[in-house]
């Protein structure tokens, strides 16, 4: 038991750094391009990986009784593996238009518009620590699941953007695996920088610029025509 874990934790740990590092290359290089390709697919590898050893890693802490640390790892990997699958699934028109793709859109944001409500009532009974702030925190981004799971509700949206879609769900993949960065592997420094309740703010900043970065980058190519002018 204690060598799988500590190969998943490698694993975990190893293919994280690569992710992070890989998915700069993309965002800089020219679109569409070999390079944006080939990179792109090796980062997608990578971070599925991460997010597989993630959810066993979950598991684990389930089982030796840390359900802290099993509650934040199972949702950093759903939240993660949900815009990795759609990011790169929307890039195929067959599948966009099937009712498989429907579905699983559905159901991953159903999922985690559960989630979401369940960290919130758990981090609202803690009361108060940092634990608490950080499960309140996740638990409403994991609400912002809501609005889509009502939209599939009725029924498929057909032709969507690709390249808009395609191009949110990777980004919002690269906050997913910075936000948990800092979350875990880079709480210990962090938090002697950043003492007590600023300890948050790390855990936070990701996905408040990924937001930014994000409605940037739409707006910037929308402008160059490689994104539709519809939302």
């Amino acid at each position: 038991m204690e060598l799988i874990v500590k190969t998943l934790l490698y694993l975990h740990v190893s293919f994280g750094f690569t992710s992070l590092v890989l998915f700069w290359i993309p965002v800089f290089i020219k679109k569409g391009g070999k390079g944006h390709r080939v990179v792109g697919k090796l980062y997608v590898i990578a971070m599925w990986v991460v997010v597989a050893t993630a959810a066993l890693l979950s598991v684990k802490n389930v089982i030796i009784g840390k359900y802290f640390m099993a509650i934040f790892l199972g949702f950093i990997s759903l939240i993660t593996s949900n815009p990795l699958w759609y990011g790169m699934a929307i890039l195929r028109p067959k599948v966009q238009n099937s009712a498989r793709f429907h579905w699983m859109r559905i159901a991953f944001d159903g999922v985690i518009a559960l989630a979401g409500v369940l960290m919130l009532g758990y981090g609202i009974m803690l009361q108060g620590n940092n634990s608490s702030v950080l499960l309140i925190i996740f638990g409403c981004l994991g609400l912002t699941g809501i609005p889509s799971f009502i939209k599939n509700l009725n029924g498929p949206r057909q032709n969507e953007d690709r390249i808009r879609l395609h191009m949110i769900g990777l980004l919002t993949s690269g906050i997913a695996a910075y936000t948990a960065f800092f979350v875990f592997g880079g709480y210990t420094w962090m938090s002697k920088v950043l003492p007590g309740m600023w300890g948050v703010l790390p855990w936070t900043a990701p996905g408040v610029i990924g937001a930014f970065a994000i409605a940037f980058g739409v707006k910037y190519y929308r402008k160059r025509g490689l994104i539709a002018n519809k939302a």
